[in-house]
């Protein structure tokens, strides 16, 4: 695995929505709400002017200039990594990163191999998803170390065992990151209440930059290379639950169908299944689009395509009440560089 010495962002499985901004994906793999933007904002002005003796121009950063955001939200990461503060460093993130810190509850859950602490700081589940923090430290600062990375989590419980559906890892010098991974139960939607977890981190990432390649032209080469644990721990967690829907909402635009099979809505977000079907050439179809649910309009930002081919469209946000009327709408769909507009509009209730 590669990537810069400053941060690295992954995303397992996961389709972003075209409409967001390459930039913001490579930091955040997903479109920042723009209050999240301002307080960001605020955070990367005050530790500008504490470098600086000299306040730094509030015009470069303003929220809808997004490249100077870019810019100076990677700055922030360094900046936080270079305080030392390695939970700091879960603030920054956004999206669906940021639940287990903002939401989760607190569990720091610490184990040491071989030198390696890895601990679970927090966890928050709901009806769609788990999502874990997990910290890495190399107490023994191995020389030659330029970086570290803890995102592989293998979770199960009562269902079995989750699979990966995103991660983000954000180093704190050469020896420490923050990292949180995105896991998918077994089955869904995952009821709420008290629940039992156990997680085995099987291995972690270790860059070392000391080594060149053997070959200029050397094929697969990597300077990451995996150090075994591994680390287990088990905890229970309270899952926050939602609503799920399974309404029979279908339909058609000049032989391209699209249907809704189910909708789970959590507080946090709202998980849409759906199906395109019809007069389409062979490949990839992802709708590009909104849900929305009383004067909340929750926009698809990821998107994942399942072994059956139904599309999980994820939205930036959610709702603490599901029921009333919902109204899916599929601007357009996106193949490749293929664009078919819509809109596609399914209405349905949730009782």
């Amino acid at each position: 695995m590669s990537t810069s010495d400053a941060r690295s962002s992954i995303i397992s499985k996961v389709i972003p929505i075209d409409w967001l901004d390459a930039g913001l994906l490579d930091l955040f793999a997903i479109q920042p709400a723009p209050d999240l933007l301002d307080r960001v904002d605020r955070r990367i002005e005050h530790r500008l002017r504490a470098w600086k003796p000299r306040a730094a121009r509030r015009s470069r950063l303003r929220p809808g200039r997004r490249a100077g955001v870019i810019g100076l939200l990677a700055a922030a990461f360094l900046a936080a990594g270079a305080t030392g503060s390695l939970q700091g460093l879960y603030m920054l993130l956004a999206g669906p990163f940021d639940l287990p810190w903002h939401r989760g509850a607190e569990l720091n859950l610490s184990q040491v191999v071989d030198g390696y602490r890895v601990t679970i700081d927090r966890a928050y589940a709901d009806s769609t998803r788990l999502a874990l923090a997990i910290s890495v430290v190399d107490e023994r600062q191995r020389q030659g170390t330029t970086q570290l990375m803890a995102t592989n989590a293998v979770v199960t419980d009562a269902s079995g065992e989750y699979s990966g559906i995103g991660a983000n890892s954000s180093p704190n010098g050469r020896f420490a990151a923050a990292n949180v991974t995105w896991k998918v139960p077994a089955a869904l939607p995952l009821p709420a209440g008290r629940r039992q977890f156990h997680v085995v981190i099987p291995d972690i990432e270790v860059r070392d930059d000391s080594t060149p390649p053997p070959d200029a032209d050397v094929i697969g080469w990597s300077p990451w290379h995996g150090h075994a644990g591994p680390w287990t721990f088990d905890f229970q967690l309270t899952v926050d639950g939602g609503t799920t829907v399974t309404p029979t909402a279908v339909t058609e635009i000049d032989g391209v169908s699209v249907s809704v099979s189910r909708l789970i809505a959590a507080s946090s977000i709202v998980r849409v299944e759906m199906r395109v079907d019809g007069k389409l050439a062979a490949g990839s179809w992802i709708p590009v689009g909104e849900v929305r649910h009383g004067d909340r309009v929750m926009r698809f930002v990821a998107a994942k395509i399942e072994p059956d081919g139904t599309i999980a469209l994820m939205t930036d946000g959610g709702v603490d009440d599901a029921s009333g009327e919902w109204t899916v709408t599929v601007d357009k769909l996106v193949g490749g560089d293929v664009r078919l507009a819509g809109p596609w509009v399914l209405r349905f209730n949730a009782p």
